[in-house]
């Protein structure tokens, strides 16, 4: 006979099941979670691993004058030369390309340069710096320069130039220096730490009393700090004006948003005064993705140092900013 007493506990054995349900569910969420973070940090870490370094560099460079394109600075150009060949090349100095690449349009018209498929052999001054690979790779960008071209960007000087060695970029007198022997005096006492993680510069500070890191990126040229739109709308200055822009990125068209900002950044007790922030409408999803997986605060181009002297040491992980 089915009693008062079997009910309650068939009710209690329905409860003890679910519960049991319950937990087997939430412990499916969070080992999936956890699956899925695992996969991301090797689906990111092995995307953007960059291949072996393939350079050959020998001796300083002296000091190398930088060449700005255009009035707002669009890109920090770093000349050039052939053996052989009196004329003057330019190489875009980007610190966010893991490699250095020529581009297949203008490598093409140059004689000391010899393709095969997707990579090119060839070796170049940079001031008194012989550089020889290869390896360079070879990509279909840019156009044709013409011999009446006053500067022929012919590609792109990457960060393999920093790997294990020195380096000084004086924005404030406008050179260059790579692959210097030895550490210059006057940076002893300013050095701290950086992270020159999978050729990428990541130099740590302190952003409205919160540590950040961010991003040395030299192909943002123009811009002082390329952050996301959250951050965008925290720091720029109330009723400042937004200016819109479009600028193209590798082939892709973007639309930048700059405003006015008065917020530092400290680095290793320096303060460098943000003047404009600015945000990206038109990153690729794997972009953004990387930004937050990384959990950079930002990017800082050139403009942001423009009165400032870095010095990078890769080979031990050493920054100094004057």
């Amino acid at each position: 006979m089915f009693s008062q007493e079997n009910f309650f506990s068939i009710l209690k054995l329905e409860k003890k099941l679910n519960m049991k349900t319950f937990k087997r569910i939430v412990f499916a969420f969070l080992a999936l979670t956890a699956l899925s973070a695992v996969f991301g940090y090797f689906y990111f870490d092995r995307k953007f691993t960059p291949e072996k370094n393939y350079l050959s560099v020998k001796n300083q460079s002296g000091k190398v004058p930088i060449v700005w394109q255009g009035s707002s600075k669009n890109a920090m150009l770093i000349p050039i030369k052939f053996e052989g060949d009196t004329a003057e090349y330019f190489l875009q100095f980007d610190t966010g390309s893991p490699y250095t690449v020529f581009y297949k349009n203008s490598a093409a018209k140059i004689q000391q340069i010899t393709l095969h498929k997707q990579t090119a052999k060839t070796g170049f001054l940079i001031g008194r710096t012989k550089i020889f690979s290869t390896h360079f790779r070879i990509i279909d960008y840019g156009e044709k320069f013409n011999k009446n071209d006053s500067v022929r960007i012919i590609g792109t000087l990457g960060s393999d130039i920093l790997e294990n060695r020195k380096t000084l970029i004086n924005f404030k007198e406008n050179f260059i220096e790579f692959n210097l022997s030895k550490q210059p005096e006057d940076v002893q006492n300013k050095l701290f730490d950086f992270e020159f993680k999978k050729r990428k510069i990541i130099i740590p500070g302190i952003l409205k009393e919160k540590e950040g890191e961010f991003l040395y990126d030299s192909g943002t040229s123009a811009y002082e700090l390329l952050s996301d739109k959250e951050t965008w709308n925290n720091l720029k200055t109330a009723g400042s004006k937004i200016v819109a822009e479009r600028a193209n990125s590798w082939q892709n068209t973007l639309t930048t948003y700059s405003a006015k900002s008065d917020i530092p950044i400290t680095f290793n007790k320096k303060n460098l005064q943000i003047k404009a922030i600015t945000y990206v409408d038109g990153f690729s999803k794997t972009q953004y993705l990387l930004m937050k997986f990384s959990g950079m605060t930002g990017m800082l181009g050139n403009k942001f140092f423009l009165e400032n002297t870095i010095y990078l040491d890769c080979s031990v992980e050493k920054i100094a900013i004057d």
